[in-house]
């Protein structure tokens, strides 16, 4: 019998060169009739002749009965029957696989009755039962598969009492999810991650205090920066008080100068003696308009500096406000991961 020409391209795919002649016409026949049957297989190697088989990508429908053809094949190695319509009878076919060492039933029907057929198996390593209604009664058939390295029970109903047993009988197993490790790994990042959120908070107890410092000096550069402008301020005030009077007597005495000349009957005398005055008073308003404008840039400064002094005190306590918050939210999540974690540690 020939070799189909799907199996040829698999095994150049492979880079397996095994030659046909290498295949007893065991093999061959049951390799065709693995194929017949909506499968694939090919050997594994070169030199050796143990058939890697899967039915998972089949465009056939893969029941109970289609397992028929692998009954008592020694020399099938692994089995892929991911996703298949087999069930709990079906694996009865497989008792005889002396040489099965990994074997795929995820997203299967197969419960913890089928597992019972399995317990004979002498060389399977590799198992797994992802998404399988699989349970701890079922992994109790496997406690005499000591050859057993790999067992796969996500989303199963499989416990941490289940997985412990299993592994008192099998040491050297694997397990994933091995809930134990994974509790052990959840306990002591928690209690890490409760020690972590403890020292944050002693650092923003820290950061409080400082910021308390903080805040007093401050006020305190903001209460003298402020004290510095309102004398700046006052003396400018007071200094365009002057001016604003000298302007008044100015006016006074032009009035008197332009009423006077309007009178013909004023004496002369009278005359130049409001026109010195109105000089005067210019003099006075030019004296009190030079001693205005050098403090106007004083003050403006002045007042610039305590603008920035207060914006720099309001903001110091706007700080504070928030390290307050962080430290209460700090406190509150600190107290959580330490409760989470001595509830983990109990356990």
């Amino acid at each position: 019998m020939k070799i189909s020409g799907t199996l040829l391209a698999l095994l150049v795919l492979s880079g397996v060169t095994l030659a046909q002649d290498e295949l007893t016409d065991a093999d061959k026949q049951l390799i065709q009739a693995i194929q017949n049957a909506g499968g694939q297989a090919m050997p594994l190697a070169k030199n050796d002749a143990r058939l890697s088989v899967a039915f998972h990508l089949s465009d056939k429908e893969i029941a109970d009965d289609t397992l028929v053809v692998v009954k008592d094949a020694a020399n099938i190695y692994s089995l892929n029957l991911r996703g298949t319509k087999i069930t709990d009878a079906g694996l009865a076919h497989l008792t005889g696989l002396t040489g099965l060492a990994k074997l795929h039933l995820e997203k299967t029907a197969v419960t913890d009755a089928g597992l019972a057929h399995l317990s004979g198996l002498p060389a399977l390593e590799y198992l797994n039962v992802y998404e399988t209604k699989v349970t701890d009664a079922g992994l109790a058939h496997l406690n005499n598969l000591k050859t057993l390295r790999k067992l796969y029970v996500w989303q199963t109903t499989v416990s941490e009492a289940g997985e412990e047993t299993l592994k008192t009988a099998i040491p050297e197993i694997e397990i994933v999810p091995d809930f134990k490790k994974d509790r052990e790994r959840i306990v002591i990042e928690t209690v890490r991650a409760a020690e972590d959120e403890a020292k944050h908070v002693e650092e923003l107890a820290a950061m409080i205090e400082g910021q308390g410092t903080t805040i007093t000096e401050a006020n305190a550069a903001s209460e003298a920066a402020a004290m510095l402008h309102a004398a700046a301020q006052a003396t400018l005030d007071a200094a365009t008080k002057t001016l604003d009077a000298a302007n008044a007597a100015k006016a006074a005495t032009d009035k008197a100068v332009t009423d006077l000349k309007a009178d013909p009957n004023s004496p002369p005398a009278a005359i130049t003696a409001a026109e010195t005055a109105a000089a005067e008073s210019q003099k006075t308003v030019e004296a009190a308009t030079t001693a205005v404008e050098p403090l106007k840039k004083p003050a403006e400064e002045a007042k610039t500096k305590a603008d920035e002094a207060k914006k720099k005190a309001d903001e110091a306590t706007a700080k504070l406000a928030e390290l307050k918050t962080k430290s209460e939210e700090a406190i509150k999540k600190a107290a959580e991961l330490k409760v989470k974690a001595d509830e983990l540690t109990k356990k």
